[in-house]
C-alpha cells in the first residue's frame, strides 16, 4: 500500500486525480504546529496545509508534513474546514496509508479501513452507510446559540488538567455521544485517545454540556449521534482546547 508521489505548488496543478484540461487554480498555504494550529512561520511549523477553492463543491485539502510528505488528503464542505465531507486519506510517516474512507456532512460514513505503519492490515472501522446518514434526520440536533456557541462552550468549559501541563501532555481525544429526543447528552465515550487524563477532561465537558434542541425526522424529535474531536495544546504555558477537523 506504499505509495510514491511528487508534491508541487503553483498555478496550474490539478489535485485528486483531475485529468488534463481542467481550470488552473493556485494553492494557498497555511503553516501548522504539532497540533494542527496555525502558526506564522515554516520554522514554527510542523506541518502545513495546502487548500484549493473552485474545482469542486467545497474545498480540497492536502496536509503535509514539513518536508513535503503527504500526510492527509480530503475535502471540505465550508471553507473554514469544519465540515469534511467526502473521500479522505490518512498517511504515516513513512507515506503508508494510515486509513481511508468517506465523511458525509461532517460524519464518517460506510466502512472505513485501516492500516498498520508496515502495511499489514487492522480491523475495519464501521459507520452508517451514506443512504442512512443522509434519511436520519431533517433537522439536525443544534447546540443553543449553533456550531460557534458550541466551539466557544467545549474551549472554556474543558479542564485542562494541571498535571497534563505540567507534563507537557497534549494530543487529540474523539468522543462520542448522543443527544436523546428530549435534548440531553447522553451514552459520551471516548472513541480514540492518546492520554486517558485528557480523555477524562474530554468526557467531563461532553457531560456538562446544556440543554440541545432535539433532531427531528418526520416532524418528530429523534435521537442522534456526534462525534468531536477535541484537540488538546498548551501555549505560553497555558492548557487550550478546541474542536479540530
Amino acid at each position: 500500500m506504499k505509495r510514491s508521489y511528487v508534491t508541487a505548488i503553483g498555478v496550474g496543478i490539478c489535485w485528486f486525480g483531475l485529468t488534463a484540461g481542467c481550470v488552473a487554480q493556485s494553492t494557498a498555504r497555511t503553516y501548522l504546529n504539532g497540533n494542527f494550529s496555525e502558526v506564522k512561520t515554516e520554522d514554527e511549523a510542523r506541518y502545513y496545509r495546502e487548500t484549493m477553492h473552485g474545482l469542486h463543491e467545497g474545498t480540497q485539502v492536502r496536509v503535509h508534513y514539513i518536508d513535503g510528505t503527504l500526510k492527509m488528503e480530503g475535502n471540505y464542505r465550508d471553507a473554514n474546514l469544519q465540515v469534511p465531507n467526502g473521500m479522505f486519506t490518512y498517511y504515516y510517516r513513512n507515506g503508508q496509508i494510515e486509513s481511508q474512507g468517506e465523511y458525509f456532512e461532517g460524519r464518517k460514513c460506510g466502512v472505513w479501513k485501516r492500516w498498520n505503519w508496515d502495511g499489514s492490515a487492522k480491523a475495519d472501522r464501521l459507520y452508517p452507510d451514506r443512504k442512512s446518514a443522509a434519511q436520519t434526520v431533517s433537522e439536525p440536533a443544534q447546540f443553543p446559540g449553533g456550531y460557534d456557541a458550541m466551539l466557544t462552550f467545549i474551549a472554556n468549559n474543558t479542564p485542562y488538567p494541571d498535571e497534563a501541563i505540567a507534563k507537557k501532555i497534549t494530543g487529540v481525544v474523539k468522543i462520542s455521544f448522543r443527544i436523546d429526543e428530549g435534548g440531553l447528552v447522553r451514552d459520551v465515550e471516548v472513541v480514540e485517545r492518546n492520554a486517558s487524563i485528557l480523555a477524562d477532561a474530554a468526557m467531563e465537558c461532553m457531560w456538562n454540556m446544556p440543554l440541545w434542541t432535539p433532531a427531528r425526522k418526520n416532524g418528530r424529535d429523534v435521537s442522534s449521534t456526534f462525534i468531536l474531536p477535541l484537540i488538546f495544546s498548551i501555549k505560553d504555558g497555558r492548557g487550550q482546547v478546541r474542536v479540530g477537523p
